[in-house]
């Protein structure tokens, strides 16, 4: 008879050892579950494991942006593959990074900026300046140069005494006069809409039309005048002091009238108020009005004069002494002194002033003006440009820009190198930085293209 077969003959019993084994690996792969999946959650909120410091941190983002745009990015010399500005560039670890935007025809810009765990730097609409030689505009040797408040134009006066305007935005010279019959020469003031210039010579002053050029000069009477200035708001206007007081006259009649009749030092008219320097104190006064002055603050400067400006803040200053004096009217003898040899204006009340050594900001929501840098080579001029950011100044025959951000150092980018630079200026919009140079020999009116 035969035998039927066991259906549990493939059946294995399994060892101890056998599992053992299974439960090991089943445990294996519940702790590789219950230690990636942290991880990995960690990962997906931006944490990253830091060597350097031994410990899991959150990381940071950097999101930055150029004009022009379309700039390589650098972090640390590495360059960012497949990535240009604008970009935002995710899950860098807590650092002091060295960023660096690189674009042909420009000048590389370089920061070192401190990216934080959870949190977001910025390095927003930073300015690539071009980097190319100037262009040559015409042959002048300058003697006198001015530009105009609104920055679109300068006046200035040849070693001939040839009168000339240049207008930024058409790139035209115009002949404005000729004083041949002046000695000594020079361009005080635009007026309050930059359409006139006054110039003096020696006791003369001529009126001069840079926009209506053809038509003659008007000549200023010689009544011993120490002073001429520009109305403040009205370019028909001006104000002339001698020993009798200040006189206003009408340039459409040349009519005069005595309306301040004391002999001071000098003066600003605003309006009908008027504040003037007098045996080293400053003073305010209503015109018209028969009440005392008002005494603002006390001033030692033998040859101040008030800057002709509609601030909110007065401002004397010597520049044969290099001394500089902000005051404000409403706050008595709480005046600024500092050492500068010029200044440059931003807008009606913030402006930058320097020495030889020192750029200084000063804004009125500030107490203090603001040391910028110092400049162990020497300062020759310097200026704000249009938007704020950045400063132009000369030293050493270069002309370089220097960013107002003050995280880390501020970058100084050198933007050109020449000989005997002078008369720096900037247009309007920023563009264009206009000087004078020498080049085999000849004084040259140059154009810088920067943005």
């Amino acid at each position: 008879m035969k035998q039927s077969e066991s259906k549990y003959k493939d059946i294995k019993l399994i060892s101890t050892k056998n599992l053992a084994l299974r439960r090991l690996v089943y445990i294996f792969f519940i702790i590789i579950f219950l230690v990636t999946v942290p991880l990995i959650i960690l990962y997906t909120q931006g944490y990253r494991y830091n060597f350097k410091r031994g410990k899991v941190q959150k990381t940071g983002i950097f999101i930055i942006s150029s004009i022009p745009k379309k700039a390589d990015i650098y972090l640390n010399n590495q360059l960012i593959k497949n990535k240009q500005t604008p970009a935002r560039i995710e899950k860098l670890l807590p650092a002091d990074y060295e960023i660096k935007l690189a674009k042909t025809g420009y000048h590389d810009w370089t920061k070192k900026l401190q990216i934080s765990k959870n949190a977001t730097t910025f390095a927003e609409d930073v300015i690539l300046w071009k980097n190319i030689f100037p262009t040559q505009l015409s042959s002048y040797p300058i003697i006198n140069w001015l530009v105009s408040s609104d920055q679109k134009k300068v006046a200035f006066i040849t070693d001939a005494r040839k009168i000339i305007s240049f207008d930024f935005d058409n790139h035209n010279f115009y002949d404005l006069y000729q004083a041949s019959d002046y000695t000594n020469p020079q361009i005080l003031a635009w007026s309050n809409t930059n359409k006139k210039i006054l110039v003096k010579s020696n006791n003369q002053y001529l009126i001069i039309d840079t926009e209506r050029y053809y038509i003659k000069p008007l000549k200023i009477n010689n009544d011993n005048y120490s002073i001429v200035k520009w109305d403040l708001n009205n370019d028909n206007i001006i104000y002339a002091l001698n020993s009798a007081g200040i006189w206003k006259i009408d340039l459409f009649t040349m009519n005069k009238k005595l309306i301040f009749p004391k002999n001071i030092s000098d003066f600003i008219i605003n309006h009908d108020t008027i504040y003037y320097f007098y045996k080293d104190v400053v003073y305010k006064q209503k015109l018209n009005a028969n009440i005392n002055p008002e005494i603002i603050d006390g001033v030692k400067c033998s040859s101040c004069h008030f800057w002709d400006s509609d601030s909110n803040k007065l401002i004397l200053f010597s520049p044969t002494l290099q001394e500089l004096y902000i005051i404000d009217p409403e706050l008595k003898n709480k005046t600024i002194k500092k050492e500068a040899s010029n200044i440059s204006w931003l807008n009606k009340n913030d402006f930058l002033f320097y020495n030889n050594w020192e750029i200084w900001i000063y804004s009125p929501d500030k107490k203090e003006p603001e040391l910028i840098t110092r400049i162990g080579a020497g300062i020759t001029e310097a200026l704000w440009h249009p938007i704020g950011r950045h400063i132009i100044f000369t030293s050493e025959d270069k002309i370089k820009i220097i960013e107002l951000d003050n995280r880390e150092l501020r970058n100084i980018i050198e933007l050109y190198s020449g000989q005997n630079i002078h008369h720096l200026t900037i247009d309007d919009n920023g563009q264009n930085i206009y000087f004078s140079s020498m080049i085999n020999q000849l004084e040259f009116i140059s154009e810088l293209n920067i943005k």
